[in-house]
């Protein structure tokens, strides 16, 4: 069931159309409005489309650093796996009964 949950980002109130948790939305908006007051002091944008463009930005940046994180992450543990495989497979070998 799709629900209308109300935000505010920078004193503009936006209808956002959800099926999802409330609360999550509002933690998105809080996010948002952080990232935009931190773009604007660092900057001194005033222009909105400036700022919408530039927070777009910083967001897009961050979500590729996660993903490179997570890309890496996933690589490292694929590896470890790999490795603890071939370990636990030569100690069965070791120890299996010579026939």
């Amino acid at each position: 069931m799709h629900k209308r949950v109300t935000i505010d980002i920078l004193g503009h109130q936006y209808s956002v159309k959800t099926d999802g948790d409330e609360q999550y939305i509002q933690r998105i908006a809080d996010y948002v409005n952080a990232k935009s007051r931190e773009v604007m002091e660092a900057t001194h944008t005033v222009t909105t489309l400036d700022l919408v463009m530039k927070v777009a930005i910083n967001l897009a940046d961050e979500l590729f650093q996660e993903r490179s994180r997570r890309e890496a992450l996933y690589r490292k543990v694929e590896e470890e796996s790999r490795l603890m495989s071939q370990e636990i497979s030569a100690h069965l070998e070791a120890e299996a009964p010579k026939s």
